[in-house]
This record gives structure tokens, sequence and C-alpha cells, in this order.
């Protein structure tokens, strides 16, 4: 768990080089780095975001003609479930068309 405040010291490329939990320590890692370019930044915690409400309820208006809602899946069993989803698979799937290779290594149709 993070605890806030924290400090972020960096090289002086600007990389993290360590975060430090109290600014003292921050401070003592600039003197072990002088001449380096060593910074150091205070972290504070995220403020928190204003509650926004958002309305979710299901409205009809709008629906395209002819438009159905899911088919209500809690009221299948598991295993009528899942055969249902497999024969609409099996009904989607069609056999698929093999290309003839020649004698010469060459295709003869392209069904593509």
């Amino acid at each position: 768990m993070i605890h806030y405040p924290y400090w972020s010291c960096y090289d002086g490329l600007g990389q993290k080089y360590c975060d430090c939990s109290h600014e003292k320590y921050a401070i003592r890692t600039l003197e072990l780095h002088e001449g380096e370019g060593f910074t150091y930044k205070r972290i504070d915690a995220p403020k928190p975001l204003p509650p926004v409400i958002i309305d979710v309820d299901a409205q009809k208006e709008g629906e395209l003609p002819g438009q159905q809602g899911l088919p209500s899946a809690n009221k299948l069993s598991h295993q009528e479930a899942q055969e249902r989803l497999h024969d609409d698979i099996r009904q989607q799937l069609e056999e698929s068309k093999l290309a003839e290779l020649d004698i010469d290594g060459e295709y003869q149709d392209w069904l593509y």
C-alpha cells in the first residue's frame, strides 16, 4: 500500500532514481549525489474524482424496427446453452473447398 505523501528522486537525466518516505531522506540522496543534477519532487495522494451520476436505464425509444433483445440465457441449463452455441457455430460453418495441385506444382482451382 502506498503511503502519501512521498518524495521521488530523479537523476540528472530525469529518470526516477528512488522513492523516499520522508523529505529528509530525499535531501540526503541529493547530498550523496551532489553535482550530478539530482532533483526530488513531493508526490501527494491523487485527488478523488467528483461523483458523477450516470443514468443507465434502458430506453426503448430509438430501437431499429425488428430489433430483438438477447435471449434469456439464464433460463437455459448449462448443457442446453452449450449445445445451442455449438448449433449456431455449426450453422455458420461451411465445408471448405480444396484446391487441387497439378503435377507441375501449380494450383488449378483457386476458390478465392
